[in-house]
C-alpha cells in the first residue's frame, strides 16, 4: 500500500516510532514538513491505542539534525499532543534535542506552549523523567 498517495507533497524528514515498556518513542530527523507529521501521527496513534488506563504511556520524541518545521506542522503536532492528553492514556510528553540540533533554542518556547513539557539534552534524562511519571501514576492507582 502506498502510504504517501494522499499527500500533496512527499514527507520531508524521516522518523521511526515504537513502544518500549510504557514509553511511546519517536526518533525524527528534521527538518520535516506537515506531510511527515500526518504520516507520523497515524502510526503513533495506532501504537498509542495499545495502552490503557491501567497501563498508560509517556511520549518521548528524540530529534536529530533539525527541530525546524513549518507553522502548519507545528499546529498538527499541537493537535496530536492535545488529542493524546484528552483521549488517550498519556501521562506526558517530552522532546530530546541536544545542543547540536538546529533551531533547538529558537523553537523551545513554541514546544513548551503546545504542552511538550520538557526539552531534554539526552535520552536518559528524558527516560528518567518519564519513569517518574509512570511511578507516580502507579502509586495513585494503588
Amino acid at each position: 500500500m502506498n502510504t504517501t498517495a494522499n499527500f500533496v507533497f512527499r514527507p520531508h524528514g524521516k522518523f521511526e516510532t515504537w513502544i518500549e515498556g510504557q514509553f511511546l518513542l519517536t526518533e525524527v530527523t528534521g527538518p520535516w514538513n506537515v506531510e511527515l507529521v500526518d504520516y507520523w501521527s497515524h502510526q503513533a496513534l495506532a501504537l498509542a491505542r495499545q495502552f490503557s488506563k491501567e497501563r498508560p504511556y509517556v511520549s518521548i520524541t528524540v530529534v536529530h539534525e533539525s527541530i525546524l518545521c513549518p507553522p502548519e506542522a507545528l499546529e498538527k503536532i499541537a493537535l496530536a499532543t492535545q488529542y493524546a492528553n484528552d483521549h488517550l492514556p498519556c501521562l506526558g510528553h517530552c522532546v530530546v534535542a541536544g545542543s547540536d540540533v538546529d533551531g533547538r533554542d529558537l523553537v523551545r518556547f513554541l514546544y513548551e506552549k503546545i504542552r511538550l513539557e520538557h526539552i531534554f539534552e539526552d535520552l536518559e534524562e528524558a527516560k528518567s523523567w518519564a519513569e517518574k511519571l509512570v511511578k507516580e501514576d502507579s502509586l495513585k492507582r494503588s
